[in-house]
């Protein structure tokens, strides 16, 4: 018990409670000494990603939130608990105290986009590799909490896709109605690694964190054929510590723009940024000059736009389709009012995602009672219309009014498929009757309880 640091302590693997509030007092400490210090540099944080509550929290987080996809060695979270999770992290924890710490290679998986020939690459390091990144991201994400400006919303803490698009509206609201929409072109693959590490150097001066850091950064791609891939630049899209690192680097970005002597202050710019999509909002058209200069920032940074998908419109004739929202103006449905009005709902391509995963749902149980199949199909709506509801700020009605006889139609084939006798009742208005019989989610109850609570 005096050394704490050897070993994993049973006590805090029966209560994980206990590691989770060890972790943000520390994380509370070093935001405050880095927001009060603008200069603070890190320099000993090594040890304390060793400590045993540490590491039993990063276990604990990846395991809830990164638990998909296995890496090279093929190791999942079953196989790890069968064999124990103490003897795994300490075993852990020894290497990363004697320094014999070594990141495996990365399998990667090719995930198709929605262009027909287009793939992502996704990297997933191993288990043992994902709990380590999680511990370093733990101790040093305060350090950059507290530089981050406040319209950067992706992969942060107590922020989301929701308070972008509020922030949206309310530029638009105050006059800033000409749109810079940006699109990076492979922007995860493309980071230069020697200016990432610039960056991480203006708040870590521990040279064993930044050594880890660059074992995940360089480790080898492990490709579908069992090669080896060296890599060169970029961080794997699957990593736990890569959205942060992503966000660090185009913070370089959002200081450019956010600086008062600027160019971009002096055009009345602002920036919403979700990870590595944003928008540049003002008042006026963009010249050719900042348009130039925009490039010339990001082939400074290593970056390269993508001409096809970067536009630039004014809100009152284009329509911005930012985060799966289609956000425009209408005019009044009031022939007296002729004031235009912001409108934000469901954009045409959330729906036609939303239309897929139900028909991929249906057609793959088609043998399954109805009570189970009402259970997926709530689990399915409720998060969409979570993500798309926002309080005072979406109007999903006119969707909703879409969505339903699609529904509507689908179960009516599903039930069908099941024979001619069968749930013949059902079939005469299938949504219908199983909202009113076998509980499928209200669509319309549920998103005006959404639209109009008073907080969110």
């Amino acid at each position: 018990m005096k050394d704490r640091t050897t070993y994993i302590d049973e006590n805090l693997l029966v209560s994980p409670s206990q590691s989770d509030e060890r972790v943000r007092i520390f994380q509370r400490k070093l935001y405050i000494r880095a927001k009060q210090d603008k200069g603070f540099k890190a320099y000993s944080l090594k040890d304390k990603c060793c400590l045993d509550y540490v590491l039993l929290e990063a276990y604990r987080r990846v395991k809830q939130n990164y638990s998909k996809g296995r890496g090279v060695d093929d190791m999942s979270f079953s196989e790890i608990e069968e064999q124990g999770i103490q003897p795994f992290l300490t075993e852990l924890q020894t290497e990363l105290r004697t320094n014999t710490y070594h990141s495996a290679a990365v399998r990667q998986v090719k995930i198709p986009k929605e262009k027909k020939g287009e793939y992502r690459n996704l990297g997933i390091p191993t288990i043992r590799d994902r709990i380590v990144q999680m511990a370093v991201k733990m101790l040093i994400e305060p350090l950059w909490e507290a530089d981050f400006i406040n319209t950067s919303y992706g992969f942060r803490p107590k922020r989301g896709a929701k308070d972008a698009i509020k922030q949206i509206k309310q530029n638009l609201y105050e006059g800033y109605q000409f749109i810079y929409d940006a699109d990076l072109s492979k922007y995860f693959d493309t980071i230069p690694h020697d200016k990432l590490f610039k960056l991480l150097k203006e708040r870590i001066s521990d040279k064993e964190i930044l050594d880890l850091i660059a074992q995940w950064l360089t480790a080898p791609k492990h490709l579908p054929n069992g090669e080896l891939l060296k890599s060169e630049a970029g961080t794997p899209q699957g990593g736990v510590i890569s959205p942060l690192l992503s966000n660090i680097y185009l913070h370089a970005f959002d200081r450019i723009v956010n600086n008062p002597k600027g160019k971009f202050a002096k055009a009345g710019i602002r920036i919403v940024r979700y990870a590595d999509d944003f928008v540049l909002m003002g008042k006026q058209r963009y010249s050719l000059e900042i348009r130039k200069y925009i490039g010339l920032i990001m082939y400074r940074m290593g970056l390269k736009l993508n001409r096809e998908k970067t536009t630039i419109l004014h809100i009152s004739k284009s329509s911005l389709c930012f985060l799966g929202f289609e956000i425009r103006t209408i005019q009044s449905k009031f022939d007296w009012n002729k004031k235009r009005y912001t409108n934000i709902r469901p954009s045409r391509k959330s729906r036609s995602k939303l239309y897929s995963k139900i028909r991929e749902l249906l057609s793959k149980r088609r043998h399954w009672k109805i009570e189970p199949l009402v259970y997926k199909l709530n689990e399915l709506l409720i998060g969409w219309l979570n993500y798309f509801s926002i309080s005072k700020v979406t109007h999903i009605w006119e969707t909703i009014k879409q969505i339903i006889p699609h529904l509507d139609y689908k179960l009516f084939k599903w039930l069908k498929g099941k024979g001619r006798k069968a749930h013949k009742l059902l079939r005469q208005q299938p949504y219908k009757n199983l909202v009113k019989y076998k509980n499928l989610l209200d669509l319309g109850k549920y998103a005006r309880l959404k639209t109009l609570a008073k907080a969110q």
